[in-house]
Order: structure tokens, then sequence, then C-alpha cells
């Protein structure tokens, strides 16, 4: 496990959909112990991430004004005991499939959703970069 989150922080510098994607690449499974949110979203982590101004930014968008502009109100609210609780149990429900169709439900595109309703939250994550990323520059000219 402690190989598992090294990797995750060493490659954590720089989030984007891309480099989550690299990330998960890296990481794969170790042998009985399948990628979950739980022992991805790491106090290491956080702390990596929350080095990141863009990362930051991105998420403050997300949360709540009381957590904004505050990285060490965010840092202790990711690094909870509550959050991590919430997150394990989050993963369990996940790795049952019985979010696979609440994430149908809620626009996900098809294969993030069968990801879902597989268990396979490293497919899922995968699913939603891929959704989610940008088109490059070259390929927009490309198609001009």
């Amino acid at each position: 496990k402690q190989w598992y989150q090294r990797r995750v922080r060493a490659a954590a510098t720089g989030v984007n959909s891309a480099r989550l994607q690299e990330i998960l690449d890296m990481v794969g499974q170790p042998k009985g112990e399948g990628v979950s949110a739980a022992n991805v979203i790491t106090k290491d982590v956080v702390d990596t991430l929350l080095q990141d101004p863009v990362t930051v930014k991105k998420l403050e968008e997300h949360l709540p004004e009381q957590l904004k502009g505050n990285k060490e109100a965010l840092r202790q609210t990711l690094t909870s005991p509550q959050f991590q609780q919430g997150l394990q149990l989050f993963s369990t429900a996940f790795k049952s499939g019985q979010l696979g169709p609440v994430f149908k439900s809620l626009g996900f595109t098809d294969s993030a959703g069968n990801a879902a309703a597989g268990g396979d939250f490293e497919a899922f994550v995968k699913a939603v970069a891929e959704a989610t990323k940008k088109p490059d520059v070259e390929e927009d000219m490309a198609l001009d």
C-alpha cells in the first residue's frame, strides 16, 4: 500500500484529466487491492495537490464558500477522519456496482456508467478523464 501511495503522490503534481490518466496508468492495481477513492486520496496526495494553484482553483469551483481561498481548511477537511470514512463508504458502494445506474442517470458516458456498474474505479476515472479531455490544438487544426 505504501508503494502505491508513493507512486500516486509522486505523479500528482500538476493534475489535469490527462495527468490523472497518467497517474492511474503508473499506479496499476496492487495485488489484492483495487484502486479506490479511499486509497488514492491520502494526506500526502492532498498535500501535493494543494501545492498546485491551477488544481486548487479548479477544485475551489466546486466547494462551499467557507473553503474557498483557505487551503488549510480544505486540507483539514480532505484529510479528516470523517471525510476519509465517507470515501471508504463511497468506495465500498462503488465496488458493489450499485452506483452504475446512478452515474448513468446523472449523464455520465456509457463507458463510465458501465465501469461503475462493474465496480471498476480505475476504468471509471479513465472514462471520465477521456470524456472531459480537451482536444489538442493540433487536433483542432486538423479538423479545420
